[in-house]
């Protein structure tokens, strides 16, 4: 492999052996060969599931690429093998360069040791002597900013405790190559923004990064190219705007023509408590977009929760076009799957239909949460805010919930509702992030 290649991956294929019962495995392994012995065809037991269909890519040293694609398109996948942590059925992958990654929330992590040992025992793994972990315990602590927890069992972590300490670990032992797989959808923005920050200046000093994420706007922001799986091909490699937009594209297709199952899905979600009546929650329902689970492209969650309705209105009225200047209120209801014990945050994320985001209305910033939720449980949320967008674009909403105390989001829906815009010929058309604010100017001390 040429020195200026980080990765490679050359007709890679991964295929699993589905067992429709335990027994089916045992059959497996004995009767084929008892058969071939009397000189039977062997037969097999298991159906074939292919993650991966012959993939083939490069990726330089110092490029950050992004991977996209659809829950079970294969990126996961692709990225444990290039981890080395999975072994393909046939193909080629060669990494040159140690490799860091952060591929599921306490990977390498023994729960029973402290946080402490746990970056002692990250080094060890990675290649890292004692002596140079020594010097940089110190940096590695400040940044995952876990306070006292860090000499506390990580089994008593939290997903976001988690993911700033393997984070801060894996930044400061200075890898050659990074794998993120999703993993800082955790944890509070802050940290997200210091991850960020922490990536970039990584690139900066020429690491290789390979990022997987569901925000088209981080993967467009972070990544110059971007690689798009389905049902594990490769569809798509090049810039990183041509391959969202096909990304999106092909996402609309898929939810037109499937009906689109999606993972936090529950057929029994059905019942309405006493705190959402009937009447309330049939006014919720859209009379003008296509069924809310249809028009969900994609869903991130640990499922306690999850929205099951959206609709927007503008001047009391539905609708789905709107002019420019408008005041919109976005009605959702939220569905308790699960008991939610915590206060929660709410927000929506506008965004353009290729999931450039442009603007965000959260809870946090103005002191309203979610009250605790029992099973059964569901509660409308509305925002409201003044488009600053113009005409001539169509744009999406994406609906997001958590709990802060747990870190990552309980439901995260993208694209749960749709509008486009107009402008009358007597309004002035703002610029595109013209939002509604203040600002004030003071003589400097």
């Amino acid at each position: 492999m040429s020195s200026e290649i980080a990765i490679k991956v050359e007709n890679l294929s991964k295929c699993y052996q589905i067992y429709e019962q335990p027994r089916d495995r045992l059959k497996q392994f004995v009767l084929p060969r008892m058969q071939g012995l009397v000189g039977l065809q062997p037969k097999q037991y298991y159906r074939e599931f292919w993650a991966l269909k012959d993939i083939s890519f490069e990726v330089k040293k110092g490029a950050a690429v992004g991977i996209v694609g659809r829950n079970g398109s294969g990126k996961s996948t692709l990225l444990q093998l290039i981890c080395g942590t999975l072994s393909p059925t046939r193909g080629l992958v060669e990494a040159n360069g140690r490799i860091a990654a952060l591929l599921e929330l306490g990977s390498g992590f023994n729960p029973d040791f402290t946080g402490r040992e746990n970056v002692y025992l990250n080094g060890s793994i990675l290649g890292i002597g004692k002596e140079r972990l020594d010097e940089r315990f110190a940096d590695i602590e400040k940044f995952a900013d876990i306070a006292d927890h860090i000499d506390q069992p990580v089994k008593t972590y939290s997903s976001g405790m988690f993911v700033r300490l393997a984070f801060a670990v894996q930044m400061h032992l200075e890898p050659e190559i990074l794998i993120i797989d999703e993993a800082l959808s955790v944890g509070d923005q802050f940290f997200q923004a210091k991850c960020y920050a922490a990536i970039r200046s990584m690139m900066d000093r020429g690491t290789t990064v390979l990022f997987v994420s569901h925000s088209a706007a981080t993967v467009k922001a972070l990544c110059p190219r971007a690689i798009l799986l389905s049902h594990g091909e490769l569809v798509s490699d090049g810039p990183a705007s041509q391959v969202l937009d096909r990304y999106f594209v092909l996402g609309s297709q898929e939810a037109n023509t499937t009906g689109v199952t999606h993972p936090l899905a529950n057929p029994h979600s059905g019942v309405i408590p006493a705190t959402t009546n009937e009447q309330e929650r049939e006014q919720i329902v859209s009379g003008l977009q296509p069924p809310f689970e249809r028009r969900v492209s994609h869903r991130v969650g640990t499922g306690q929760a999850r929205f099951v309705e959206c609709r927007l209105l503008a001047d009391s009225e539905e609708a789905i076009v709107v002019e420019t200047g408008a005041t919109l209120r976005v009605q959702a209801l939220l569905s308790a799957l699960d008991d939610c014990p915590y206060e929660g945050e709410v927000g929506l994320v506008v965004a353009t239909t290729e999931g450039v985001e442009l603007f965000a209305v959260n809870s946090f910033f103005h002191g309203v949460h979610v009250p605790p939720m029992k099973k059964g449980q569901e509660r409308v949320l509305e925002f409201e805010f003044v488009s600053p967008l113009s005409s001539g674009a169509r744009y999406r909403i994406d609906l997001g919930y958590r709990m802060p105390v747990q870190g990552e989001y309980v439901d995260k829906a993208f694209a749960a509702a749709g509008f486009s815009v107009v402008n009358q010929a007597d309004k002035i058309v703002p610029l595109l992030f013209d939002v509604p604010g203040k600002i004030h100017i003071r003589s400097a001390m």
